[in-house]
């Protein structure tokens, strides 16, 4: 059986502060200030870094949040 990778999408740690996405808890999720672009957000994308994957602090919301809800910045139908 296929194990599903922990998402940003379902954990309460993530967050969205200015154009990044960060851990509340403090881990790196990226290089840099450790934080994602935001736009990886707009797009939809899996965001699910390696970090969170046996994170202890993970912070379950529910189940993952399905591919077609993802993401804002390609609306059906939008130009």
């Amino acid at each position: 059986m296929k194990k599903n990778k922990r998402t940003l999408y379902e954990c309460f740690n993530a967050k969205v502060s200015g154009k990044g996405i960060y851990c509340e808890e403090g881990y790196a999720l990226g290089k840099g200030e450790g934080s994602l672009d935001q736009s990886r957000l707009e797009q939809g994308e899996k965001l699910a870094p390696k970090i969170c994957q046996q994170c202890a602090e993970f912070d379950s919301m529910g189940p993952p949040v399905p591919a077609d809800e993802k993401g804002w910045y390609k609306l059906k139908g939008a130009n």
